[in-house]
């Protein structure tokens, strides 16, 4: 008796395979030059010829070159949440997690940080980047806050704003812009900044 006819394959898991890997070089190439070269500096011709595609072939998948900054930044972001959210788990008091946690995510900047001023440049000029990847950070944060103030170890301040203002003030003094541009960096903020932190939450 015949077993069961097999449909032949189609190639259209094959197609898929080839397409996921030729966006992966296309956003691996534009995240190596925004890094080296910097945003502003890179073209969409130089991204397509260090991925091995064509331009036609690049914007087959990505419209522009700011919709290439957001697939990068997401990319980048999410492995730094998961960094985050390892320093920032249980086992130890919270106002340590916090201060670790926030560590990482200034860690993650310095090693970000041409991604992080285009992102920033394109924020404030016309709002095209999604903000929800830092919410998500600032989301983990407040949890944490919430803990140690349910916990009597942390002072009852607003748990949702106090975490969008560390976030904040990091994000800023890493890459030093606003009142954080100072020409050089200070490398003496790190130790300033949890020093506040400490004597601004601990109970």
């Amino acid at each position: 008796m015949a077993g069961p006819q097999r449909t032949p394959p189609t190639g259209s898991g094959r197609l898929e395979r080839r397409k996921a890997r030729t966006r992966a070089a296309i956003v691996e190439a534009a995240a190596s030059l925004f890094h080296d070269q910097g945003y502003d500096e890179t073209s969409i011709q130089q991204i397509a010829e260090l991925a091995d595609v064509g331009v036609g072939t690049l914007y087959g998948y990505f419209l522009s070159k700011e919709d290439l900054l957001k697939e990068v930044l997401h990319q980048l972001t999410s492995r730094a949440i998961e960094r985050y959210s390892a320093t920032a788990s249980t086992g130890a008091a919270a106002i340590d997690r916090i201060c670790r946690g926030l560590a990482t995510f200034a860690e993650y900047i310095r090693d970000n940080r041409s991604v992080m001023l285009a992102t920033f440049q394109i924020v404030a000029r016309d709002h095209q980047i999604d903000a929800a990847p830092t919410k998500q950070l600032a989301g983990i944060l407040e949890a944490i806050i919430r803990e140690g103030i349910a916990a009597g170890t942390l002072r009852p301040v607003p748990p949702a704003t106090t975490a969008r203002l560390l976030v904040g003030t990091y994000m800023q003094s890493t890459l030093g812009i606003g009142v954080w541009f100072d020409g050089q960096p200070d490398p003496g903020i790190a130790g300033d900044l949890e020093a506040i932190v400490r004597g601004l939450l601990v109970a």
